[in-house]
């Protein structure tokens, strides 16, 4: 047993002996101090220097150095080790070889898998879709349907903190110390699932039918798994999504700029993107954001946002949106959208929504909304609708509806409604139309046909000094009403036919006495639709009610006649009648005072 030990311990103090002065020898190259001072001087000419006062020799293939290369150099007394790395830096590894130091290319970073399976700790079932990501090397992969995932990490990386995520699961944090840590089994805790407003958010740009069009299962199964994290780079480029700078990890990531070939999936922007495809972005979006074909954000866009198809915003704009086709924004537009077909905004609007076709508004909105076709607020809007075809405002107008066809405000109308049909529930300003229609109105209606539902109108029988067989409807309130009248004589060979409209005011018309003014334009047919006189007429008359519904007027009235005739035809009558005071203006003008009296019945509520 003592040989025994004497002999361990006689081997152990030979191999010291022989091992350590070849290690020495094995790095005494690099080690040998020399003093260089050079400018301007080939690569290889110093590299000789260096071997001459280290007394040996490199060798190198000049495929890899190019030895004419001219470069500059003062140091003093420094291993060969550190005059090398001044020279090349950490492009290179050396081998010592007897008297030779031979440089060869660095080795390069080998790329370690990590495999390991996710299994759920209470059911000890596989975790299928489960993300495993790193937040420092920005990489990730998911779990395949029995739980086994594999994660490529480059060796130099380690040690590796990699973060296990999946919806209804509790995150969990595993570290890999060593490329030789492998096939790990990571338990995960399942966790309540709470309604986290950002997660549904975020999910939502993604779950959109463009997402789901664009975007994998896999991808949009990852975009959910890992919801709180996000980082900010500098920039991405990117061909299609998870084929780009950022890799799966992409979505995570908050660009100053991005530029996609055909497509890119992003955290959001802050910055500019430009792709010449699509741009989907989970979060915000601020300065710039152009697209070929469409662009969808989750969050908000503050700046300008444009796409030659479609735009959509599942938050808020703030700036301008244009689309070639459609743009719709899902809450509040502060700013301008214009869109070649449609164009949406969801809780309201504060600027302009322009479209060739339809403007649609569910909120409440303040400004302009033009459109080739048919706008529509379903909430209040204070400011202007302009169409071509049709204007709706569900609930109050204040403002203006332009269109060359139908008005319709079917609450309140503080404003202006100008079309060819106009509606409004409670017409607290102008109707100007072929036909208005109101429920009721403190205000004016204009046009041939003019009705206020909850009001009274009339319909008056009466004879005048021109024409003694006249009717007149009457339609609108006491405070404006428009006039249609026909009427014709009796007494002449040949019959005179009047017709025209006009508007008026009736006072104290819930009085047993009161009066009324009217202005009426009145055309005289006698034989001759081309050169028919034309009389305006302003008449006054007093008003007497024998019953709710039974009015009896008459009063004066003083009329002003063009004729471009210079003698009437043959068998008609003249005007003015004989027997009426008149004053002759000119050639083509006379006026004279005359009269008028009937009666009229009152329809409609009193």
């Amino acid at each position: 047993m003592i040989l025994t030990s004497s002999f361990i311990r006689a081997l152990r103090l030979a191999i010291v002996l022989i091992v350590v002065p070849l290690t020495s020898f094995a790095q005494q190259l690099l080690n040998k101090p020399v003093a260089i001072s050079v400018k301007g001087q080939p690569v290889s000419e110093v590299l000789k220097m260096i071997g001459v006062q280290g007394n040996f020799y490199f060798s190198y293939n000049s495929n890899i150095i190019s030895g004419d290369s001219l470069v500059s150099l003062n140091v003093t007394r420094k291993s060969v080790s550190d005059v090398l790395f001044q020279l090349f830096g950490d492009k290179y590894q050396y081998k010592e070889k007897g008297d030779y130091l031979i440089i060869l290319p660095a080795a390069r970073d080998r790329t370690m898998v990590l495999t390991g399976y996710i299994v759920d700790q209470e059911t000890n079932a596989p975790v299928d879709y489960a993300s495993v990501y790193s937040r420092q090397l920005l990489i990730s992969t998911m779990s395949e349907d029995d739980g086994h995932f594999r994660l490529k990490v480059r060796e130099r990386a380690f040690p590796v903190h990699v973060v296990v995520s999946k919806v209804g699961y509790a995150d969990t944090t595993i570290v890999f110390d060593n490329p030789g840590k492998t096939e790990m089994r990571v338990l995960i805790n399942q966790k309540a699932v709470e309604l986290d407003p950002l997660i549904v958010r975020y999910s939502e740009g993604e779950s959109t039918w463009l997402g789901r069009l664009f975007l994998s299962a896999k991808t949009r199964m990852q975009s959910r798994n890992i919801s709180r994290f996000f980082v900010a780079l500098p920039y991405q480029a990117s061909l299609t999504p998870g084929l780009g700078t950022h890799g799966r990890m992409s979505p995570q990531v908050v660009n100053k700029f991005s530029l996609n070939i055909l497509g890119g999936y992003t955290a959001g922007v802050n910055g500019a993107e430009i792709a010449g495809g699509f741009n989907i972005s989970r979060q915000d979006v601020r300065y710039v954001q152009i697209a070929g074909v469409f662009n969808v954000v989750s969050g908000k866009v503050d700046g300008v946002q444009v796409a030659g198809f479609h735009n959509q915003i599942i938050d808020s704009l703030s700036g301008v949106q244009v689309s070639g086709f459609s743009g719709i924004v899902k809450k509040q537009i502060a700013g301008v959208q214009v869109s070649g077909f449609l164009s949406r905004g969801g809780e309201g609007m504060s600027g302009a929504q322009v479209a060739g076709a339809l403007n649609l508004l569910k909120g409440q909105g303040s400004g302009a909304q033009i459109s080739g076709a048919y706008n529509q607020a379903s909430e209040n809007f204070n400011g202007v609708q302009i169409t071509g075809a049709a204007n709706l405002a569900k609930k109050t107008m204040v403002g203006m509806q332009i269109t060359g066809g139908l008005n319709i405000a079917r609450e309140e109308l503080r404003g202006m409604q100008l079309g060819t049909f106009n509606y409004a529930k409670n017409l607290k300003g102008f109707q100007l139309g072929i036909i208005n229609v109101a429920d009721s109105s403190s205000g004016a209606s204009f046009g041939l046909i003019n009705i206020i539902r909850k009001s009274t109108s009339n319909i008056s029988v009466f004879a005048m000094e021109t024409t003694p067989f006249n009717v007149a409807w009457k339609m609108g309130t006491h405070r404006f009403y428009s006039i249609l009248t026909a009427g014709t004589d009796a007494g002449a060979e040949k019959r005179t036919y009047q017709f025209g409209a006009g508007f008026g005011k009736e006072f104290f018309p819930f009085r047993k006495v009161g009066f009324f003014t009217e202005l009426m334009s009145l055309n005289m047919f006698q034989g001759d639709w081309e050169n028919t006189p034309v009389m305006h007429r302003l008449q006054v008359a007093a008003t007497w009610k024998p019953s709710k519904r039974i009015v009896i007027f008459a009063g004066p009235a003083y009329s002003f006649y063009y004729n471009d005739l210079r003698e009437s035809k043959p068998g008609y009558k003249s005007f003015p009648p004989s027997g009426y005071p008149s004053t002759k203006i000119s050639n083509k003008v006379t006026s004279w005072l005359g009269w008028q009296g009937g009666i009229s019945w009152r329809y409609g509520r009193l």
